[in-house]
């Protein structure tokens, strides 16, 4: 059996063009999420591993989409090997990445992948100590409206807890508003 995986990283991204591409290439199921490829723990992606049986092939466009470290992309292809399932990413021409060439390949392309994704976290590190030194905000900025709710309740002698509740936030949000 054919077997289709397509991830996107943010639910602002979508799947819509993998999924086509995936069932033109005759993939009879298809597995779909929207997580973060730098954790191997996603539920799609280990649903596909428990279906997939001996014989069936994994289709995946890109290397990426399966996991974002060499450490998780080569233990899920190894957990797909052990089970005779094939896994093919099509970025890579094609090519089963359980044999012997493919596996060389792709052993190569997920070190890239991985340091493409630490590559992203240092520039995004870089751009937030910047602002930092420039004195500009990070984060989200307090609600006023909220903390002067939570200052008239406290007045008022309500429970901090039943503030919280009341205004729709944390207990911790109230304790920071009236701190």
């Amino acid at each position: 059996m054919k077997i289709g995986y397509s991830r996107v990283s943010t639910k602002d991204q979508s799947t819509g063009l993998q999924k086509q591409q995936l069932s033109e290439m005759g993939c009879e199921k298809l597995y779909v999420e929207s997580a973060s490829g730098k954790d191997a723990n996603r539920t799609q992606l280990k649903a596909m591993i428990d279906f997939a049986r001996e014989g069936d092939v994994i289709h995946v466009m890109k290397v990426d989409r399966l996991a974002r470290n060499t450490v998780d992309a080569l233990q899920i292809a190894d957990q797909l090997k052990e089970k005779g399932v094939g896994l093919v990413f099509h970025d890579l021409g094609d090519v089963d990445i359980n044999s012997q060439v493919g596996r060389v390949i792709y052993t190569t392309i997920a070190a890239f992948a991985q340091m493409e994704r630490e590559r992203i976290l240092q520039r995004a590190n870089e751009g937030r100590a910047k602002a930092k030194a420039e004195g500009k905000h990070l984060g989200r900025h307090k609600d006023q409206t909220m903390h002067d709710e939570i200052k008239r309740l406290a007045l008022e002698g309500t429970p901090k807890a039943r503030i919280a509740k009341l205004v729709g936030c944390s207990r911790a949000t109230v304790y920071n508003a009236l701190s």
